[in-house]
């Protein structure tokens, strides 16, 4: 028996058990109008809650219980407890979602459902269960800290079905249950007891199952014979009746137009365009039921659709038109279902059970055809039929699908076979057979070439097995049948469009897409387009052609041209003028006349150039007219010109510098020959590489030209540069320079070359080598061109490759000289310097028959036929050439001198507009550029005498620019002052921070530091420098020391240098808890000399002193500065300042060399009084510390004596510091010796102290 699949709106009827009997009605009635019919249909009844507790009767549902002292009357999973079953009456497919989650919920739940048998006694679980959620977070966690069951997305075929819910190891509590009707459907396995029983294991382990009581509950749930497969739909239920018939009612009149045991009735015979109505009632022994809602349909004759939305748009004698295609679905090849709803997916049928499914959640994309394990079958087989197909005339069809396999268990027995047969053949021909004895995999296309066909296509996907409980799904989606010709069809099938102007047939024959562009058309002229839709009529009758849907439109002057001629400045005729504007370029001949067609609207940039002559660029204003745009071009003699113009800021002026021409001009270097032979690529992240000499150095790249065959595929290539100055010769070394960050190097059909003005980049070649780097970036197979024949060896250190974008080496050494991929690459370089003798030639390409030759990933050929798709913007600087490119060969010329008349310097605006300036013979000139802090932008021209044409001027340099500035103005007002002296010792002490532009104003020296170097320099452009008049000796030393007064608490900082200290700057460094510097100040006294400091960080002070009058820092003999401190240790700690970082600024302003001789000194408390303290500890054994004050620098002697006055040893003797001084004794004499147990005296003299205790020793 074949089961029809149908998909429309599902209706539920929900029924409990009464008191009195109650006649069910039918569950739904549908009607469908056809061709002079309608066909009714309907469900069957449905009946009451069956097997359980409780109905779920209507949506959302929701419904509070407790489970204690239910009963233990369902195996729900790895349980044993009480149960409380909810009856879910489904009639028609549907999706649910089932959960436990709220408040109300106290104890660890389970979900799990099942079907069963009229008497109850044999249940069948789907397969869907649940212990732990994984969504819910609001719940009674007091009761378990488990989150509640959950099953959202689980899909029902119609039936009767037992929401149980239960709990962990027999638990029992409050639960709230809310079911809801799902949108769409989950993932059929995320329900399944297949991916929660894993989880659950792990859970019975760690709440204290055995292991063999976890493997019995085990042994029970992966037992297929559990989900095996019953009828869910029950029979019609016996509290509804006797069933005996159903009757059909005309809904008008309550005429019986049919009695019928089916499911389903045809009312024919009636006229198009009239409503109809009915409704059905079931017949039951006991009587009839109530009847069903009215449902109503309208018969309807078939018309051919047209299509829709119509709309034009206008082009230069051009019009295109689209439009929506209308609704249509044919049955016949070409035929494709991708199973969304609606067109002919009803004619899908399934046979032999119900494991095959609709899944509305997943696909490629979704939705899709399922083959689902639950319920679990043994010895089954299932088959998905596709609709019958008529072939017409076809013998042969290419049949397409994706397919996808995920397996539970890899048993080897089951299977799914793609089958099909024809005509008149009784036996289906298998084309693959899978198993599940691999590996699951994703959804995969599978393409098949059908031959030998007639009549009429039969295909199906055939499921079968010892027990799908070893699988979790077979899925299917995407499935297409199609052939060259479109012979197959049948009466009213779609064929395609037909489109007329002004009444009159415009296309040839029928055709398919939803556009169509009408050519030829004249500006001045409004048409009426006109668009139908064809469909087949019947055998030996016309087609079927719908109403044509108008729209009027007038094509308009969409582009313009523009012509003119080229002339030299003797307004003679010049030919072989390559005239380019955007891709439009034409060539001149001896008229020197050009025309450029099809040229946007607007400004477009004509550029003129041709060997020997300076290329010329005019931007032409295009109209959109029938009459081209006129534009004359004068050439000129490609006149040397200067060039490496460079620009240097002044305070209010810019300094030029030039070099004076060299036989300067724009060449072309290529390697390859006249003809490409073969292209190269590998379809991966490579990069192609030329290597380049220039003749004669500087050499300025202006541009590229790249040449790519046909088959090309790389939509996002990039392009970079490599500089070797050293010429090295090992491929690009060093950080590339990005010229073209993204572009599109498709050349699908034929050779396509692109040119590219980076003339804007500055990229300089001073000496060695440059790269030129051509990226495929992944995005295609790059078929860059590559001249083979005949192999160049003197070339092979010129072609680069990488295949990991870090290792280069020759396309040579890569391809181990494989004749097939070695060759001269199909990249061009533009220079602007001195020209050589040979540079390059024009190449044209081949079409590509070689055979393929490959080594690793590198390729002559592409083993992709897919393209990628991805569509990027153009950089604005590439051009693509619609002629072969004629390289520039410049002759090289011998320059006389006596002819470079001047240098003109121009000043360049930012909108390009150039403006006189100034003339020299120099190659340099100071122009003034007021006011500051504005970019001045030049460019510098040569001017020439000539023989034939007089005075030229040559080709203007590079762009130069400036931005001029005053020395030490850092706040930008052109005036360098004490304000800005102040910010720059701000900087210097870190009260803030500058800015680029600050830095640079302010960094008067130049040394990359601001430091008192550049406050002495400022102080120097505001007054003059006076110091700067004085002798000194650049290479003397300044010797500094960190000075000691311990009386007056305080450091000095003394310089010992000959000449004049104009400025100090240095740190001290020193620890916070017992140190604080309290200020700083000068030795002497001294007017307009400013001191400051700034603690920089905790413990870090930076000092800067310098003279504001231009004069210098006056000492007292050698003492330049003071600085008072306080000390917070205890009278014996010491701690230490040190001196860091010392600048000194000299008579110039510049830092002169230093050496601190001392670099740190000792921080200490200082006694008032000369004191001895008593020993400690006394009595002592083995020695004791002995503490005495000095007061102030003095000689000190501490020595010790026993009871008959003999010294017994010297401990100190010696100048000392003053400060609170300890020395321990051991207990030993002045040899070593361990002196006797007994009394001792120790005593201090000084030239003002003397004191004398006694202290004793014990053994």
């Amino acid at each position: 028996m074949k089961l029809r699949l149908t998909f429309f709106t599902l209706l539920f009827y929900f029924n409990q058990y009464s008191f009195s009997q109650e006649l069910c009605p039918p569950s739904f009635i549908d009607v469908f109008g056809g061709d002079q019919e309608n066909i009714v249909s309907w469900g069957e009844p449905v009946g009451n809650i069956g097997c359980g507790d409780y109905a779920i009767n209507e949506f959302p549902y929701t419904h509070q219980g407790n489970n204690a002292g239910a009963g233990n009357d369902w195996p729900v999973s790895g349980s044993e407890g009480d149960d409380v079953a909810y009856t879910l009456n489904v009639g028609q497919a549907t999706t649910f979602d089932f959960t436990l989650c709220s408040p109300v919920t106290n104890y660890d739940t389970k979900l799990e459902i099942f079907t069963s048998d009229q008497d109850c006694v044999n249940p069948t679980s789907t397969g869907n269960y649940n212990d732990d959620g994984s969504i819910c977070t609001d719940w009674d966690q007091t009761g378990s800290p488990y989150t509640p069951s959950e099953l959202y997305g689980v899909t029902l075929q119609p039936g009767q079905y037992y929401v149980v819910v239960d709990g962990y190891g027999g638990g029992t509590g409050d639960y709230e249950l809310t079911v809801n009707v799902a949108g769409r459907n989950s993932n059929l396995l995320a329900n399944s007891v297949k991916t929660a029983w894993v989880f659950e294991q792990q859970k019975m382990a760690e709440t204290g199952f055995s292991q063999d009581q976890i493997d019995t509950h085990t042994e029970i749930v992966m037992n297929p014979l559990r989900y095996a497969a019953q009828n869910s739909l029950r029979d019609i239920p016996e509290e509804c009746g006797t069933f005996a018939t159903y009757e059909v009612y005309d809904a008008v009149d309550n005429t019986l137009l049919a009695s019928t045991a089916g499911l389903s009735f045809t009312h024919g015979d009636l006229a198009n365009g009239t409503e109809y109505c009915y409704y059905v009632k079931t017949v039951y022994d006991e009587g009839s039921s109530e009847a069903t809602d009215t449902g109503c349909g309208t018969p309807n004759s078939w018309e051919a659709a047209p299509p829709t939305n119509v709309y034009a748009e206008v082009w230069d004698e051009e019009v295109s038109l689209f439009w929506t295609s209308p609704d249509v679905n044919n049955l016949g090849v070409p035929y494709t279902e991708s199973f969304d709803e609606g067109g002919l997916l009803d004619l899908w049928l399934v046979d032999g059970g119900d494991n095959w499914l609709y899944d509305e959640a997943t696909g490629n994309p979704a939705p899709s055809m399922i083959f689902n394990w639950s319920p679990s079958v043994t010895d089954y087989s299932q088959s998905l039929y596709a609709p019958v197909l008529p072939l017409g005339g076809l013998t042969s069809v290419t049949v397409s699908f994706d397919y996808e396999l995920n397996i539970w268990s890899p048993s080897g027995a089951e299977f799914f076979s793609i089958e099909y047969k024809s005509g008149s053949d009784a036996d289906w021909s298998v084309l693959e057979l899978f198993d599940n004895a691999g590996e699951s995999f994703d959804f995969t296309n599978y393409s098949y070439d059908l031959t030998g066909l007639s009549g009429s296509l039969f295909f199906r996907f055939h499921a079968y097995g010892a027990n799908s409980f070893d699988l979790n799904w077979h899925r299917v989606d995407n499935f297409s049948v199609s052939a060259p010709g479109r012979d197959s069809r049948n009466e009213y099938d779609f064929m395609g469009y037909n489109v007329y102007v002004d009444g009159t047939l415009n296309n040839s024959e029928v055709f398919d897409s939803t556009n169509y562009t009408v050519y030829d058309l004249n500006n001045e002229l409004q048409y009426v387009f006109g668009v139908s839709a064809v469909y087949e009529g019947a055998a030996g009758e016309a087609n079927y052609e719908s109403a044509l849907v108008n729209v009027t439109a007038q094509p308009v002057y969409v582009f313009g041209d523009v012509t003119g001629v080229v002339r030299d400045p003797n307004g003679m005729a010049l030919d072989s003028v390559i005239v380019t504007s955007g891709s439009a370029s034409d060539t001149t001949d001896e008229t020197g006349e050009y025309y450029l067609w099809n040229l946007d609207v607007g400004t477009n940039a004509v550029q003129v150039r041709r060997s020997g002559f300076s290329t010329s660029t005019i931007d032409v204003e295009v109209l959109a007219q029938a009459d081209p745009t006129l534009q004359d071009f004068v050439m000129s003699p490609d006149m040397p010109s200067p060039v490496g113009l460079n620009a240097f800021p002044h305070d209010e002026q810019v300094h030029l510098e030039w070099r004076e021409p060299g036989g300067a001009a724009v060449y072309d270097m290529a390697y390859y020959d006249d003809n490409f032979e073969g292209q190269i690529g590998c379809g991966a992240p490579c990069s192609f590489s030329v290597r380049f000499t220039p003749p004669n150095y500087p050499a300025l790249l202006t541009g590229m030209v790249l040449s790519f065959q046909g088959g090309g595929t790389a939509v996002a290539g990039s392009v970079d540069i490599y500089l070797d100055p050293s010429g090295s010769i090992g491929g690009p070394v060093g950080d590339p320079i990005n010229l073209v960050p993204s572009a599109d190097f498709s050349a699908p059909d034929e050779m396509v070359q692109y040119q590219f003005d980076v003339s804007g980049a500055g990229v300089e070649v001073a000496s060695g080598d440059i790269y030129i780097v051509v990226n495929e970036a992944g995005s295609g197979f790059l078929a860059i061109s590559n001249d083979l024949e005949p192999q160049s060896p003197e070339h092979y250190d010129r072609n680069w490759v990488t295949t990991d974008g870090v290792t280069w080496a020759t396309i040579f050494d890569v391809v181990a000289g494989d004749p097939g991929l070695t060759g001269d690459f199909g990249i061009l370089a533009q220079f602007l310097g001195a020209p050589g003798v040979n540079y390059a030639m024009t190449a044209s390409g081949d079409v590509i028959e070689d055979a393929a030759s490959s080594s690793g990933i590198i390729s002559n050929q592409s083993n992709d036929n897919n393209s990628s798709e991805r569509e990027i913007e153009q950089p604005v600087n590439m051009t693509t050439l619609n002629q072969i490119y004629q390289p520039l060969n410049p002759v090289p010329s011998n320059l006389d001198r006596d002819d470079l008349v001047e240098y003109k310097v121009y000043q360049v605006g930012l909108d390009g507009t150039e403006t006189y300036v100034v003339s020299t013979t120099d190659t340099f000139a100071t122009v003034d550029a007021s006011p500051n802090y504005v970019e001045y932008c030049y460019n510098v021209s040569a001017v020439w005498n000539t023989d034939n044409y007089g005075v030229l001027e040559s080709r203007h340099s590079n762009v130069a620019c400036a931005v001029p500035y005053a020395l030490g103005d850092a706040d930008f007002d052109s005036d360098t002052d004490i304000n800005d002296v102040l910010a720059v010792v701000d900087f210097i002490l870190e009260e803030d921070f500058p800015t680029e532009d600050e830095f640079r104003n302010v960094d008067v020296n130049m040394d990359e530091e601001i430091n008192i170097a550049d406050v002495i320099m400022m102080v120097d452009i505001i007054y003059g420098g006076n110091a700067r008049t004085m002798a000194f000796d650049m290479n003397e030393i300044a010797y500094v020391d960190l000075i000691q007064d311990y009386q007056n608490s305080k450091l000095g900082i003394a310089i010992e240098y000959g000449g004049p200290v104009r400025g100090i700057e240095l740190e001290l460094e020193f620890d916070p808890e017992m140190v604080n510097i309290l200020s700083t100040g000068l030795s002497k006294l001294q007017d307009d000399v400013m001191v400051t400091s700034k603690r920089i960080e905790n413990g870090k002070l930076k000092v800067v002193v310098a003279n504001l009058h231009s004069g210098f820092i006056e000492d007292d003999e050698n003492l330049y500065l003071n600085l008072p401190l306080q000390f917070s240790g205890d009278d014996y700690q010491v701690s230490t300042v040190s001196l860091k970082d010392i600048k000194i600024a000299g008579a110039d302003g510049n830092i002169v060399r230093s050496l601190a001789r001392t670099e740190s000194s000792d921080v200490k408390a200082i006694p008032v009084n000369f004191a001895l303290q008593q020993n400690f500890p006394n009595p002592f054994n083995p020695s004791t510390e002995i503490r005495f004050d000095i007061p102030e620098n003095d000689h000190v002697t501490l020595s010790v004596y026993n009871m008959m006055g003999q010294k017994v040893k010297t401990l100190a003797s010696g100048n000392m510091t003053p400060g609170y001084h300890s020395i321990i004794w051991n207990g030993t004499n002045d040899i070593g010796a361990k002196v006797a147990t007994g009394m001792y005296f120790y005593s201090i003299n000084t030239k003002n102290f003397q004191s004398i205790k006694k202290m004793l020793f014990l053994k």
